[in-house]
């Protein structure tokens, strides 16, 4: 009798990485609207231009860290705050 060797799907990896774009997208939004921002202002604090950030605003793209980390400096907040789901509403 042989037993089959675990194996770890990739679509659920896929979809938690998916989840995690759209969720940092949407904290990354709400920042940028709270700080009083447009793509526009962003893009001249970071140089990061304004149509990645629209796509970053929409989940499209799959981040590395540094880039994380100058989005969120932008805002003024830091990349924890910015992958937490928002509190529920009562």
């Amino acid at each position: 009798m042989s037993v089959k060797p675990a194996r770890s799907s990739s679509k659920g990896t896929d979809e938690t990485s998916e989840g995690m774009r759209t969720l940092f997208g949407a904290n990354f939004r709400r920042g940028r609207q709270k700080a009083k921002l447009t793509q526009t202002d962003v893009q001249e604090l970071t140089g990061i231009r304004q149509h990645y950030i629209s796509e970053v605003e929409n989940g499209l793209h799959n981040l590395t860290l540094g880039t994380m980390i100058t989005l969120a400096q932008a805002v003024g907040t830091d990349v924890r705050a910015l992958l937490k789901h928002p509190p529920k509403r009562r």
